[in-house]
């Protein structure tokens, strides 16, 4: 800490005139008190008409006004700008304790700027108003410098220019997190739920519980939507035919052979001979069987004639 003349002029005379206080006391008594009392005041009133010059600061605070940019920050591209009030105090009074003081606060700056990120610079300008907001001693401790009404911000430029990255960054992250999604979706769908004409059907009837015959209806379009979503070839179903049946056998014991009859007759209709023979063979069900043989498909008289006659036959 710096020692100012002030403070040194008034140990000079208070400890000699405590001394000589004490000395007239313990000499005369109480008349040594009482004379002591009336020099004292006597050196009070006389100061005092002085105009109190003896004990003058020859160093009172100084101030002056800093603004500047290209403070550093943690990334090289982008600076900050910076504007404090400067203040100031020396023992003794010298023309270069300005720039002194500036230089002072400017490297005080520099060392907090350059270890944050552009966007976070209020909190640089929090840390950065702590440390110099006291009296911190330079050059060489003859001189104690601090700083207010402390200012840190960015280009008007660059703080749009973050802003416009912020923004699409977040979009972009929406954009990861909903095709992410979609992936997911896409997958289970392809790879589970319309990985065979079986499992299409057994999507259906897990989201709608209950419907068989709904499901029975719309066996043929579940069909043809998973082939579409998988690229199969009607040969492909026959090794997942299991997973109809493991779905039929999730059914109550009475409705099992009813629901594996519609489904099967439901396949054959939509033209996978394939899993309903397999559902057949599993619960041992009758198979339809037409009575003759459909017409040519050349006849021109095909649109008139009675539709395709059936017999129930069994395979076993």
């Amino acid at each position: 800490m710096i020692t100012h003349p002030r403070a040194v002029v008034i140990a000079a005379i208070f400890v000699p005139w405590t001394a000589f206080v004490v000395w007239l006391s313990v000499v005369l008594g109480w008349l040594g008190a009482v004379l002591a009392v009336v020099l004292t005041i006597g050196c009070v009133v006389a100061y005092r008409k002085a105009g109190g010059q003896l004990f003058a600061d020859v160093s009172a605070a100084s101030e002056s006004e800093l603004s500047t940019s290209g403070l550093p920050t943690a990334d090289e591209t982008v600076f900050l700008n910076v504007s404090a009030t400067v203040h100031w105090q020396a023992a003794k009074v010298e023309s270069y304790h300005a720039d002194v003081a500036r230089e002072f606060v400017l490297q005080q700056a520099r060392e907090v700027t350059a270890k944050w990120r552009p966007a976070q610079y209020s909190l640089a300008q929090h840390e950065l108003a702590a440390r110099i907001g006291r009296p911190a001693t330079a050059d060489g401790g003859d001189l104690e410098v601090w700083a207010t009404a402390l200012r840190l911000g960015l280009p008007e430029a660059v703080e749009q220019h973050l802003a416009k990255m912020d923004e699409a960054h977040r979009h972009g992250l929406l954009w990861e997190v909903g095709a992410a999604n979609e992936n997911r979706v896409r997958s289970y769908l392809r790879d589970d739920a319309l990985r065979t004409p079986a499992s299409a059907v057994v999507w259906w009837l897990a989201q709608h519980d209950g419907s068989v015959e709904r499901a029975v209806e719309l066996a043929e379009v579940l069909t043809k939507l998973s082939r579409l979503a998988t690229g199969a070839s009607e040969t492909d179903v026959s090794a997942e035919s299991q997973h109809l049946i493991e779905a039929i056998q999730k059914l109550e014991e009475p409705a099992r052979r009813p629901a594996a009859h519609s489904l099967a007759d439901a396949f054959d209709q939509a033209g996978v001979p394939i899993v309903a023979q397999a559902l057949r063979e599993e619960y041992n069900l009758p198979t339809l069987r037409p009575l003759a043989d459909p017409p040519p498909s050349g006849d021109s008289d095909a649109g008139s004639r009675p539709g395709r006659a059936w017999s129930v036959g069994n395979d076993r």
